[in-house]
Parts: C-alpha cells; sequence; structure tokens
C-alpha cells in the first residue's frame, strides 16, 4: 500500500518518500518524476513513442522469458541514484531488472528532448547514478537510431550510436541481441540520410 505524505513541501521530498507515494494524490498528469526534491510532472507521449516502446517490450519479454539470471523486463519502474536519500528519482519508459537493480535503462527521445540538450544530458547523468546500471539506451523517435551508453571498469562510459533497420543492438550486459527493425516495428520513424547521422554523432 503507497503511503501518503500531503504536508512535505515541494523542494523537501526524498526519493523514499516519493516512490512509496500514489501518483494520483500528484495530480492528474502522465507520469511524475522527483528531481532535487522537487516533483515534475510528465505529459503523456506520442503514439510514435508508445508504439516504440510497445516493439522494444515485446522484444524484451521474448527473449528474457526463462532468463537463468532473472532478468526482466519492466516500463515505468522508479530508478534511484546510489546516493542515500538523495532527493531525486528518475523513471524511465523501460529497464531490465536482474535481481534487486536495474541493469539496463531505455529511453525513447522524443524531437522536442533532442533540442534540449542540457536537460537531456542532466537525466542521463542521473540514470548512470543508479545502482546496477550498466548500460543505458536512447532510442529515437524521430528515427531508427539509438545511442548506447556502457559503463567501463573503471567507472567510465562509453559511446555507441546505431541508426538503420538492420542495425542490431547489442546488451552485452544482458547478452541480448535486439534488432532495431524490432524494436520499430510498429513505429514510423525516417531512417536518417548521411549528413543527418554525421550531424547526431558529431
Amino acid at each position: 500500500m503507497s503511503a501518503s505524505h500531503p504536508r512535505i513541501p515541494d523542494g523537501d521530498w526524498t526519493a523514499e518518500c516519493f516512490l512509496a507515494t500514489d501518483q494520483h494524490e500528484f495530480g492528474d498528469a502522465w507520469r511524475y518524476e522527483l528531481v532535487d526534491g522537487s516533483i515534475v510532472a510528465h505529459a503523456a507521449p506520442s503514439p510514435e513513442h508508445g508504439a516504440i516502446l510497445a516493439g522494444l517490450t515485446g522484444a524484451l519479454a521474448n527473449r528474457l522469458r526463462g532468463n537463468p539470471d532473472g532478468c526482466r523486463p519492466e516500463n515505468g519502474s522508479g530508478a534511484v541514484p546510489r546516493q542515500a536519500q538523495r532527493p531525486t528519482a528518475r523513471i524511465p519508459d523501460a529497464m531490465i531488472r536482474c535481481g534487486e537493480h536495474p541493469r539496463v535503462l531505455f529511453e525513447v527521445i522524443s524531437p522536442s528532448e533532442l533540442r534540449s540538450w542540457r536537460l537531456r544530458d542532466r537525466r542521463r547523468r542521473d540514470l548512470q547514478a543508479v545502482e546496477g546500471v550498466q548500460e543505458i539506451v536512447e532510442l529515437y523517435q524521430s528515427e531508427r537510431a539509438c545511442h548506447i551508453y556502457r559503463r567501463r571498469t573503471d567507472d567510465s562510459w562509453s559511446f555507441e550510436a546505431l541508426d538503420g533497420a538492420e542495425a542490431i543492438l547489442r546488451l552485452l550486459s544482458v547478452s541480448l541481441e535486439l534488432p532495431l527493425s524490432e524494436i520499430y516495428a510498429f513505429a514510423e520513424p525516417s531512417d536518417p540520410g548521411p549528413d543527418e547521422t554525421e550531424a547526431q554523432t558529431a
């Protein structure tokens, strides 16, 4: 049962209190997150966003069923940075959880989020700080393309860019391969030309 914390002023929320509270207590928005102690509302995603998430969820479910490490796909679960009581709790679009902690996080990036690169970078840093996370995948809503960030042994992060329907997303931390054509099976994005791809990865 979720707890109620109606007297906590904005700016003073902890991740623990936020995740224990039914989001309907915050209002009627589609989704809420906690950022620096303040509750942030998000509007409902576009149909293309939902279609990409549906393709991703189906691809993960098919491959993770009966996983020997107990890894499973989840949608809309909270991801909290490692620092105790840090006042931030992000809600990625999807994740792969193995045991207690998330291992892979997925975000579908809308065209408007592409323009807000500072906010996107801050969000990615918050997700990189989540205990157990080894890979973060940003799937682009407007085209069959993604960026993959992987944690190195020294706790730094590597970067890989993929694009095109024939590309294969390799999730090394869970030994899975996902064709982008399968993830985008229900969406209708356009594939980038050479100039667009170069501009994105520069």
